[in-house]
């Protein structure tokens, strides 16, 4: 079966359909193609014409191209047997796909074959190899074509990179596309990933999933050199490094496997290769870490966060799971620099952006440790950025789990009533904060003695003040009041900062110059109410609150719900009340689901639900002198209503429905300005 791409079956449909075309410039605006292409696609229907013994495609003196009956009947049946493929290649790909077939050496390579494989011109085949010859020193020969002259270990070695480099890329079609050229049975894949995921009972190891997509792409593009008879060659201390590790019996065992799923013999040799391989490739669990080959290495990993930890001041509570999970991967590092692997994904040049702090206290870290003997010892040629971002990459895990992991709060008891009565109040206690630690019962008279820190003294004396943490009164039987106080003392290091918050609000939002009006001192006294309320005063919010004039808009008229959403949300965005979901989520509500509120006639609020992005009541609003027609509905005034978790937005929409039902929409009706009306109508 032929594989065509589609641009060339339709230059072909085209061609065979009109018989003649009048120039190659119509035949490219037919088609949708550039000149250069038409050129090209002529000269390779010439070279099918010719091994069918039909002449070629003929040309005409103005430039036209004229095929005859017969002509257009072969190529119909071309067509009709014909395999088209939708995808293309990217140049990057088409570049990567070109490299690893000369890598291969399959057959000899020529510009004439790159030029059928890729459907593209010459020149752009030639750009191609230039591109490759700034990394590679690529050869060409009529007797070998183009070639690259290296050992078959450092050959298979660099194809296992662009397989690595293709799969981090998300290039799942370009190895596909590479299959189709070579002739690789890419339903083998699944087999040879079996295979691999054989070898971890072996091991006592998991290996990313990942890399074990890639091993098996590979593995079936080795199997290829070693049907040539080219297999790597090795070093005597190589041998014995590989030939030590489980990874060369895993190695072995796996042989059998691939020997069923390639049908023929896989020559031994080939497990010294993959169980090499295996030594490199990122594990996610190792059950080996420690064992004794690589009690040096335990040791250099100890170092390297005992360093980190003295230069960022932060210390590991699983310190041990720390330590583990970079061991892990530092060996598989040590085994890439031992083989001369370089495998970078490249979510690794993210690392130094996305989390400087941790990246450049890791690099920090390594600079500091690098005169170290075991360092030396196993990298002595230095670490790479990736390599350093990859282990940073450890650290910032260990820290956001260190940030995630709140310690429970503790607390005492300082009472003198009996004990009874004590372990009463201790018991009740514990059923209301179950989460928080006892430390115990004290005395008046030992409890100023203690020298460990609490989060939370529970007297029954009304005179002792603890010299840490948070001193809490009750009787020495809890009251309702007491047990609801106790209650909310979970939430009181929130609480308190929260409170701070607030009240840095308040303060800053005052015009008073002088002493606080009243009603600046009734919201200071209520931020230290009981919060069982659902809704204190201090976070409500009035529609005079948003008597500002860049909330408020007019236009003549406007073009598409796009450009109200917009205008509207600017300001709200400006102020961080609401992120740029909030204003997606409405759009879908309006436009896909149809969902409006009609306030008024003429009159559309524009909300959703809080979760999508909004985190402080407001509104804006918009006036269009000519209607704008949504959904049957034509609206003169958008009101658009950032709401809260807490629901403080809720009175809004009362004071909107008063608002509508004054004279404010009767102003705007006889001339008045959006933002004039509002103020006439919105009092002080």
């Amino acid at each position: 079966m032929l594989h065509l791409d589609t641009n060339y079956c339709l230059f072909l449909k085209i061609l065979s359909e009109r018989l003649e075309i009048s120039s190659i410039t119509a035949m490219a605006n037919a088609a949708g193609l550039s000149r250069r292409m038409i050129y090209y696609y002529t000269e390779k229907l010439d070279t099918m014409l010719r091994h069918v013994k039909l002449p070629p495609v003929y040309r005409k003196t103005g430039g036209g191209l004229v095929i005859n009956t017969e002509q257009a009947d072969q190529i119909k049946d071309w067509l009709a047997e014909s395999e088209t493929h939708q995808y293309t290649l990217k140049t990057s790909e088409r570049r990567q796909v070109l490299e690893l077939l000369i890598l291969l050496e399959l057959r000899k390579w020529f510009l004439r074959d790159f030029m059928e494989i890729f459907d593209v011109s010459r020149n752009t085949i030639v750009k191609d190899i230039a591109s490759l010859k700034e990394s590679r020193e690529v050869l060409s020969s009529k007797a070998r074509g183009y070639f690259l002259d290296m050992s078959e270990r450092e050959r298979r070695t660099q194809i296992y990179q662009v397989i690595h480099r293709m799969g981090e890329g998300g290039q799942e079609q370009t190895f596909t596309f590479l299959a189709r050229v070579v002739a690789l049975d890419c339903a083998q894949l699944a087999d040879l990933e079996a295979a691999l995921r054989q070898t971890e009972q072996i091991l006592n190891k998991e290996i990313s999933g990942n890399d074990v997509k890639r091993l098996a792409q590979a593995m079936l593009l080795f199997a290829r050199r070693s049907d040539a008879g080219k297999h790597p060659e090795w070093q005597i201390s190589e041998r014995i490094v590989i030939m030590e590790r489980l990874e060369y019996r895993a190695a072995d065992t796996m042989l059998s496997v691939v020997s069923q799923v390639f049908q023929q013999p896989v020559p031994q040799e080939e497990a010294l290769y993959y169980g090499m391989l295996l030594l490199c490739v990122e594990k996610n669990v190792d059950g080996h870490f420690k064992s004794s080959p690589f009690e040096e290495l335990v040791q250099l990993t100890e170092t390297m966060v005992t360093i980190f930890e003295q230069i960022s001041g932060i210390y590991f509570k699983l310190r041990y799971r720390l330590v583990e999970n970079i061991q892990t991967h530092i060996k598989v590092i040590h085994y890439r620099h031992v083989f001369q692997i370089k495998i970078h994904p490249p979510v690794l040049h993210e690392i130094s952006k996305q989390y400087q702090k941790v990246f450049r206290l890791t690099e920090k870290m390594v600079q500091t440790l690098s005169p170290n003997w075991l360092f030396q010892k196993y990298f002595a040629h230095g670490l790479t950025k990736q390599e350093i971002a990859g282990i940073a990459l450890f650290f910032e895990e260990a820290i956001v789990k260190e940030q995630s992991k709140k310690a429970p709060a503790k607390w005492i008891i300082v009472s003198d009533y009996a004990d009874v009565l004590n372990s009463l109040l201790a018991t009740q206690i514990k059923q209301l904060l179950p989460e928080m630690v006892l430390e115990g019962i004290f005395s008046t008279g030992m409890a100023p003695f203690l020298n460990q820190k609490i989060n939370f003294c529970v007297t029954t004396d009304m005179q002792y003040i603890h010299t840490t943490g948070q001193t809490i009164y009750v009787g020495a039987v809890l009251s309702e009041e007491d047990k609801r106080r106790l209650f909310n003392i979970k939430k009181s290091p929130d609480k308190v900062m929260g409170r701070r918050d607030k009240l840095r609000k308040l303060l800053y939002n005052s015009s008073s110059n002088g002493a606080p009006d009243e009603r600046l001192l009734d919201q200071v006294e209520l931020l230290y109410t009981d919060e069982d309320r659902a809704v204190v005063h201090s976070d409500l919010v009035t529609l005079a609150d948003f008597r500002k004039e860049e909330l408020f808009f007019e236009e003549e008229q406007v073009e598409s719900l796009t450009d109200v959403l917009s205008l509207l949300a600017k300001p709200l965005l400006d102020r961080k009340w609401i992120r740029t979901e909030y204003m997606e989520q409405i759009a879908h509500d309006v436009m896909e689901d149809k969902r409006l509120m009609i306030l008024f006639q003429g009159v559309i609020l524009l909300h959703t639900d809080y979760r999508n992005g909004s985190f402080q009541p407001g509104i804006s609003m918009l006036h269009v002198k000519e209607p704008f027609c949504i959904h049957g509905e034509s609206v003169n005034l958008f009101i658009l209503l950032a709401t809260e978790e807490k629901m403080t937005h809720v009175p809004l929409l009362f004071e909107l429905d008063v608002l509508l039902n004054s004279s404010f929409l009767a102003n705007l009706e006889n001339g008045v300005k959006l933002f004039e009306a509002f103020q006439m109508s919105v009092g002080r």
